[in-house]
């Protein structure tokens, strides 16, 4: 059976929207308590503006936003993985994982339209 490669535009939309997704469960209470002397807070503004920049950058023909905010992205989920297996257990690094796959994928692919 071939792959149906018209429907590759509207998967890389879906993984876009599904970054923000992870985004919004992962770190949505560390922004809402705004607490600008918490390092959980900044690493939280940084993801969120990497997620909302390789969002915007779909739009755009050249793919350097996606790539260069994609790297952020999976440089903090590294980061955080390491951390969470040096200090803490627990099921969250399997999702910060999938988000790291998801940021190599955009790095691997930039804004290809086919």
């Amino acid at each position: 059976m071939e792959p149906v490669k018209a429907f590759f535009p509207l998967s890389t939309w879906l993984l876009r929207l599904a970054i923000l997704v992870v985004i919004y469960i992962l770190f949505f209470t560390a922004l809402r308590t705004f607490n600008v002397h918490n390092a959980n807070f900044w690493f939280a503004v940084g993801f969120t503006l990497c997620g909302i920049l390789l969002f915007i950058g779909g739009f755009f023909n050249k793919s350097t936003m996606t790539v260069v905010t994609a790297w952020l992205l999976l440089l903090g989920c590294i980061y955080k993985l390491v951390m969470h297996y040096a200090f803490d257990k627990g099921s969250i690094a399997a999702l910060y994982f999938v988000f790291a796959a998801l940021a190599l994928f955009f790095i691997s692919i930039g804004n290809k339209k086919k």
